[in-house]
């Protein structure tokens, strides 16, 4: 028999407990227990990787000590836990602790601080759970106008410290955190050794701190950055630890050659990059123009690897898109084109995403294939949403949460901070919300250390003019070359609409010929009509009908379909799809031809970006000297109402402007497109479009002005809920099913609802009504499995609606 290894002293702190908590791995009554010195190394540990990722966060937060203060936090942040009664808790059958053990750490703030470090490492440690006003309600009164500490309650706290722990934890700090230190970088980083213990009575170390938390509300403007950023990267690196996540590892984006041998074989053909896409890898700011389709994610991904060489450090790389179908479809592009499986996603829907993804991967499993499922796409979620990951597609939305201080908002703002933030399509947002991303973009490019690389197709020079100017930049713009080479589409107007039973018969034809065609549409109703017509024209197969108003489940499904079937590179399959503005952004599809309603010019150079996408199809032509091919794209000159979608003044200027240019030959490539929206985009249409975006500006760089850290606000979380005017319903067919459903994956079952608008809710208010059972809004409306959810009746709304249906 072996001998037990004696040259490691047992830790002192051995014998205290961080954790106690059932784990599913090992049956439904698995307890896993954690002690304080495990816990705390793994918090230690995910702050180190944090810190690798941007070590330069120092400088964005403008203290030359803030490594040092945050590793000290991160240290003692859960001394608190030796509480005789915490330890209780931990037990079987333990009660609940009755206070906040962060406050009890403040009791060791004097141990490892002098002066100057004294407030930064305590404002680590006390809000490291709770804002502000909850530890002040807890512990802290008005005696007379004077405001004073609860000394009676921390007379009891500071008693659930045994002398002989608080000894073991004097004698563990003395050695093992400095072997932290040292091992995991944070001396190469400015962290000091520990000074010396003080022998400061506990109870006054913590009345001390609480007020010190008290007055963290009144801390100088130039003080809110390092504040914010110490309790963002402190809070991240607890939950990363608490989720059992392995610390982030530095991700070094690919270099052009790589990355161009990844894409070859992600479409089955060689491919080099071009000069346009080699010259975005500059440092700093980047404005990148080009067609699309001709390469601008690869060119924004150089980009960001310049960012990464140019700091020394594998920073955060976050993608911004408009659509979530975009941001699914982007995640998977990227999780092959970099090689890395942990691309995180983040959008509403982004846990039944991942959830349907989980399930596919475990269908062949035997088992409880479905709770596997569950708590993978729970972890991956939880992950993601804890900035785990080193790249990340999101909408802006995500980070417009930390504008409106909900809460974790410091979290945000400390993983986007010093990171590589790319833009694509900013110009698909309506003008007010677009004014509220230019806010948030002004912030992080001026005070967070975030370079931004905004790419486009398509930019209007007043939208031109404001970015370059918020970036201190000029666009670079592919050459005039690139335009010509990239031109695959011939323009050709007809005065019809969509539903005229020629036009229909017309696509139906076309896809019985062999052909993909799309058939984009401005609402969902619309939608609905043209798909049932075709039904009546092909076959089930032949049409796929995609919009907003499908259940998560039936989305994500056709969104698949319709990938599989027209991915660019591919072969390409005979099928009508029609489909909403869902189609407009970064869907890497191939369609032979398009038929569509009229739509804003950036919109529709959108849809036509999905129609000969390699441009490799259609009549070959010399346009210039360069050898192009060109298909027809259709475009339908009625209704010029705008369907309450558009304004019908900017319709009628884009179909005068697409007159002239089918007159002239019809050719359509982006050296036409700046004269284009100058002109469309003038005048009274140009005043109206800068009004809301001015009102969508100020209204955010407002909330800017006052992004002061630990206290989040309820009234802000109300105000940026009603951004997104809209809910999500349960057909009334699917009660059942979600009542199982729900009993074996809530997940699972929320894949059943279908969002729809609060206008649209307020117009079906007979029919949409709160079930108390289910705890959601029921909608007594049909759900076709082919069209979505139906709305019997069609009343004009009283305002134009920028989003559509």
């Amino acid at each position: 028999m072996s001998r037990p290894d004696t040259s490691v002293p047992p830790s002192p702190i051995a014998h205290l407990l961080a954790k106690s908590h059932k784990d599913p791995r090992y049956g439904r009554s698995g307890q896993i227990q954690e002690t304080l010195e495990e816990h705390t190394r793994q918090v230690v540990a995910m702050l180190a990787a944090l810190m690798g990722r941007s070590p330069h966060l120092s400088r964005v937060a403008g203290r030359g000590d803030f490594w040092h203060v945050a590793f000290w936090a991160a240290v003692i942040h859960d001394f608190g836990k030796a509480a005789s009664g915490f330890q209780a808790m931990l037990q079987p059958g333990g009660e609940r602790f009755p206070h906040r053990h962060e406050v009890l750490s403040l009791a060791f703030v004097p141990w490892v601080t002098d002066a100057a470090t004294r407030q930064g490492v305590t404002l680590g440690v006390v809000s490291h759970h709770r804002d502000i006003g909850v530890i002040g309600d807890a512990y802290l009164f008005f005696g007379g106008q004077e405001l004073k500490v609860d000394t009676d309650t921390l007379d009891a706290l500071g008693a659930q410290l045994y002398p002989k722990d608080v000894a073991a934890l004097s004698v563990w700090l003395q050695t093992v955190p400095e072997a932290w230190r040292t091992e995991l970088g944070f001396g190469d980083r400015g962290a000091q050794p520990l000074a010396s213990s003080s022998d400061e009575d506990l109870e006054r170390a913590m009345a001390a701190g609480i007020l010190t938390y008290f007055e963290a509300g009144l801390l100088p403007r130039a003080d809110w950055r390092w504040a914010t950023l110490l309790r963002g990267l402190i809070q991240q690196a607890d939950r990363l630890a608490s989720a059992g996540a392995a610390p982030p590892a530095p991700f070094w984006l690919p270099d052009a050659r790589t990355l161009s041998g990844r894409i070859a074989e992600r479409i089955g053909k060689t491919v080099a990059l071009r000069p346009h896409q080699l010259a975005a890898a500059r440092p700093g700011h980047l404005m990148f123009l080009a067609p699309t389709g001709s390469g601008k994610t690869e060119a924004a991904l150089l980009w960001a690897r310049t960012q990464q060489l140019d700091l020394g450090a594998a920073c955060r790389v976050t993608y911004g898109l408009p659509y979530q179908a975009s941001l699914n479809a982007m995640q998977t592009r990227l999780q092959h084109d970099l090689q890395l499986q942990q691309v995180a996603i983040l959008h509403g829907r982004a846990l039944q995403v991942l959830f349907q993804a989980t399930m596919q991967a475990h269908s062949e499993d035997e088992g409880d294939s479905v709770e596997a499922a569950l708590r993978e796409a729970r972890r991956i979620n939880d992950h993601s949403r804890l900035h785990h990951s080193s790249v990340a597609v999101l909408t802006p939305y995500q980070l417009l949460r930390a504008a409106y201080r909900l809460p974790g908002y410091e979290t945000v703002m400390a993983s986007v901070a010093g990171s590589a933030l790319i833009l694509d399509e900013i110009h698909a947002y309506e003008a007010k919300r677009l004014g509220m991303f230019l806010a948030v973009l002004k912030e992080l490019v001026t005070n967070w250390g975030v370079r931004a690389c905004v790419i486009t197709a398509t930019m209007p020079g007043w939208l031109r003019e404001k970015l370059e100017h918020l970036l201190g930049v000029k666009t670079l713009e592919a050459p005039r070359a690139v335009a010509l080479e990239n031109c695959r589409h011939r323009l050709e107007l007809h005065e019809a609409s969509i539903e005229d039973p020629l036009v229909l018969d017309t696509i139906a034809a076309r896809v019985r010929a062999g052909e993909s065609i799309l058939v984009a549409v401005n609402t969902v109703a619309k939608a609905q009509v043209v798909a049932e017509a075709l039904r009546l024209r092909l076959a089930e197969t032949q049409i796929r009908l995609l919009h907003s108003r499908l259940t998560g489940k039936d989305r994500k499904r056709r969104e698949d379909e319709v990938m599989t079937l027209l991915r660019a590179g591919g072969a390409g399959q005979p099928i009508a799809v029609v489909a909403t503005q869902v189609i407009e952004v970064s869907l890497d599809l191939d369609f032979d031809g398009i038929v569509t309603e009229p739509a804003p010019l950036e919109a529709l150079i959108q849809r036509f970006g999905r129609v000969n996408r390699r441009g490799q199809k259609g009549q070959l032509i010399d346009l210039e000297g360069h050898q192009i091919r060109v298909v027809p794209v259709t475009v339908l000159t009625q209704p010029r109402d705008g369907q309450y979608i558009y304004k019908p003044a900017l319709i009628e200027g884009i179909l005068s402007v697409l007159r002239e240019a089918e007159a002239a030959g019809g050719l359509l490539h982006d050296g036409l497109l700046d004269d284009w929206l100058n002109r469309i985009y003038s005048g009274e249409t140009l005043g109206a479009l800068l009004t809301e975006l001015d009102t969508g500006y100020s209204g955010v760089e407002s909330k800017l002005l006052d992004l002061k850290p630990f206290e989040s606000d309820a009234e802000l979380k109300r105000d940026f809920e009603e951004l997104f005017d809209g809910l999500e319903v349960l057909p009334s067919r699917f009660r059942t099913e979600y009542l199982g459903q729900v009993k074996i994956s809530p997940i699972e079952a929320r894949a059943l609802l279908v969002p729809i608008s609060s206008r649209q809710r307020q117009r079906y208010k007979a029919e949409i009504r709160w079930d108390d059972d289910l705890k959601l809004h029921v909608a007594n409306l049909p759900y076709d499995d082919e069209l979505g959810l139906q709305f019997q009746q069609s009343v004009a709304p009283s305002q134009y609606d920028e989003w559509g249906e």
